[in-house]
């Protein structure tokens, strides 16, 4: 009975999104991280994802359609959350050691960290009501 009171609790409050939405902000982080730790590889190829498409496509809010798996050994389909994100891989171009522009990765490093930020102060924050909700008489 217990856990389903704190399912249905979870649930409705959001929790499992703010869960994607900082598991997807570590993932990015880690391939920003990557980049710039690469930034001297020759031919190495810089590797991003649009963290809102992502985002959106995990918590299923588009208009495409999830397909269905029927056993746990089928591949997910479409705009399904079991997909992991697909990082996109930028070209060399011409003459260049690699693709990786250290100006950008740091930008990006910075804005992924207050996307990352945000997310666990509201998720904290969330706690925090559910808390007072709980111990309030």
């Amino acid at each position: 009975m217990e856990n389903k009171i704190a399912q249905f609790l979870f649930n409705r409050s959001g929790v499992p999104n703010f869960k994607k939405y900082l598991d997807l902000s570590s993932f990015r982080h880690k391939l920003i991280g990557g980049n710039i730790a690469n930034v001297s590889t020759p031919g190495f190829k810089s590797q991003d994802v649009n963290f809102h498409q992502e985002f959106n496509r995990i918590t299923k809010n588009s208009n495409r359609l999830e397909g269905t798996t029927t056993h746990t050994a089928h591949i997910p389909t479409g705009n399904s959350e079991a997909r992991a994100p697909r990082p996109a891989e930028e070209k060399v171009e011409g003459d260049e050691l690699n693709s990786v522009d250290i100006d950008k990765e740091v930008s990006n490093l910075a804005q992924n960290e207050l996307l990352f930020t945000v997310g666990a102060t509201l998720l904290q924050r969330k706690f925090e009501g559910i808390r007072k909700a709980i111990q309030s008489k």
